[in-house]
């Protein structure tokens, strides 16, 4: 059992989901305590929106790397709360673009803000060296998944 326990606790997933459940609690608290009804979940969709202002929910879907049920949700939540709205797109009466309200365009800066000090906290105790390296390698990691997802469809 110890070696089970040794693999498991040191094996990468493990450590980048507990990490990532880390980051999403402490940006959601900080995104609350700042005044703004935005989760985790809602702000990896708006960063995408911020970028690039009415895309499908297929372009989301692809680009944050959720499916297309969780999309709809989260657009679904984010409409209700006068964020995004979705006009039908005029090429493709099937589909329908995802924009940002101006309301979500006003809050854009202090999101940003939110954000970039919850980065801030994540560089504690770790050199720059370090951190480069992490992004690097995990940027390797989720293009090797990424390839892998990507064959088996």
């Amino acid at each position: 059992m110890e070696t089970f326990d040794k693999v498991i606790d040191s094996s990468i997933a493990y450590l980048v989901g507990r990490t990532s459940r880390s980051i999403i609690k402490r940006l959601t608290k900080k995104f609350f305590d700042a005044g703004f009804d935005v989760s985790y979940e809602q702000w990896s969709i708006l960063v995408h929106l911020y970028r690039k202002d009415g895309q499908t929910q297929q372009e989301l879907s692809n680009i944050a790397v959720k499916d297309k049920a969780a999309i709809t949700r989260l657009l679904n939540v984010l409409e209700k709360k006068n964020i995004v709205l979705r006009i039908p797109d005029r090429n493709d009466k099937r589909s329908k673009l995802v924009y940002l309200t101006n309301k979500a365009k006003e809050f854009k800066t202090e999101l940003i803000a939110v954000v970039e000090e919850l980065l801030e906290e994540a560089k504690t105790d770790v050199s720059q060296e370090e951190m480069e390296q992490c992004k690097v390698t995990l940027n390797k990691i989720f293009s090797n998944f990424d390839r892998l997802n990507h064959k088996d469809k």
